[in-house]
Parts: structure tokens; sequence; C-alpha cells
């Protein structure tokens, strides 16, 4: 599936899943938009996909909670690449692990501010860009936490419903002018936060049906699918990328 000459925008892209999405992109040709918070992560990853792929990769260094930062993010898009076919929004924050009781309201604003209001507003300034062409494609990363609570998160389950529910209305608005929009439903991600976990990670290995945590590339696969034409009557729907962890109703070690 190529994406060659394709204008491709992936937030939170310079570590872990996000970097696997761009990476995906890369390899298959595109000129890929990597963005980030810290100018120095974003040229160090712009220029390893540049050396490896032969690519075109735009540093497009911002923070997606502040919106002066992504009004600026996609100006320079505009100005240097005209165009934008894909729109993967991967970028959040966790959230540090409050109760309920205990989450001060200035970490549910930081969260949503990012995961939502970032998501938001990138989703505008790229639909701005897509309906002048006629067509594109927008690929959130959601989490099946939105629908399988985890403890502690409150702030971060709560945002991914959002995105749940922000990709169903944007796939209905945007879908008869030709940009679909979807989501990648992911459940745990063999990330590097993750490694260190080597106790909790055999634990969780053991309640996936498919005995794995995803990795990026899994991810990175998901994504690649859903903004290709082989998708291209798939509109507003979630794809579980969890290894089957979302349909089982008690983990084998409860049981």
């Amino acid at each position: 599936m190529s994406y060659k000459d394709k204008v491709v925008l992936v937030t939170g892209a310079v570590r872990n899943t996000g970097l696997a999405i761009a990476e995906a992109f890369a390899r298959e040709g595109a000129v890929v938009a990597l963005n980030g918070r810290k100018e120095e992560d974003v040229s160090r990853e712009a220029k390893r996909l540049r050396d490896a792929y032969g690519v075109k990769v735009v540093e497009v260094t911002a923070d997606i909670s502040i919106p002066e930062q992504v009004d600026a993010m996609f100006a320079k898009i505009r100005r240097e690449c005209g165009r934008l076919d894909v729109l993967v929004n991967n970028a959040i924050i966790q959230g540090v692990g409050y109760s309920l009781v205990d989450t001060p309201l200035s970490m549910l604003e930081e969260v949503f501010r990012t995961n939502v209001f970032g998501t938001f507003h990138c989703s505008q300034c790229a639909a701005r860009m897509m309906l002048k062409q006629g067509a594109g494609a927008i690929v959130n990363i959601g989490s099946n936490t939105a629908e399988r609570a985890i403890l502690k998160r409150t702030a971060y389950v709560a945002s991914k419903g959002a995105i749940n529910s922000l990709t169903r209305a944007m796939a209905l608005e945007l879908g008869p002018k030709g940009i679909r929009v979807n989501c990648v439903v992911a459940g745990y991600i063999n990330t590097d936060r993750w490694a260190k976990l080597t106790t909790e990670a055999v634990r969780r290995r053991a309640n996936i049906p498919l005995g794995k945590e995803a990795s990026g590339s899994d991810i990175a696969d998901a994504v690649l699918f859903l903004a290709s034409e082989k998708a291209a009557r798939i509109n507003g729907v979630g794809l579980l990328v969890d290894g089957g962890i979302s349909v089982q109703l008690v983990p084998p070690d409860c049981e």
C-alpha cells in the first residue's frame, strides 16, 4: 500500500507508537510532517527518517494543547507542502494516576486540552485543507479504556471516550465531502514505559487472548489501512487492536 508523495501529519511522533506510525508512512514513500513538543526530538527523528527512507520530512514542533502553535504548524504544512492527505491524531498525555475524588481540576483540564481540544483543533485545521482538495483521511488513536475503564485514570478514560464520540461526529459531517474519519482503538501497547514493568507485563499477557500486547508497528499497520484506499468505504468506525482483551468478561487469572 503505497503513500508515495502523499502528505501525512502525525502528532506526537517522536517516540513509541507515534514514531512507529510516522516511520511506516515514510517507508511507503509519504511526505511526513513530524510533530513533537521539543525541537531537538523532532529534528533528531526527522533526520533519521530522511536518512533511512529518502523521503521529505517536514519538522513541525508544536504543543497541540496550545492553539497558536497548532495554527502555526498547519501554516507551515500549507507553505511547504501545499496540501494534506492524512492526519493521524496520536499525541496524548496520560495524566497522573489519581482517584476520582483526588483528581485536581487542573489535571482534568490538562488532559482534555491535549487529548480532546488538541485533537479537535488539529482535525479542524486539517479538514479546512482537505475540504479544498475534496478528499482526505483522519485517523484518531483511541483506547479500549473508553469502554473498559481502568482505575486511577479517570481523566484519561473520559478523554478517550470523547475521542470515540468525536470520531463519529466528524465522520458524519465530513464523510459526504470526501473525508473519512476513523479511530484505531488500542489496548496495551508495548512501549518503553511498559518495558520496565517486567512482572506486570507477564501478568497482562496472561490476560490477553492472543497472548501479547500490541507493538507500535501493529498500531501503524491499522492506521495505514484505515487511511488507504483499501478502506475507501470505511467511515466512523473504531478498529480494535487489543488482542481480544475487550471481548472477554472475566480474565483467565480471575476464573
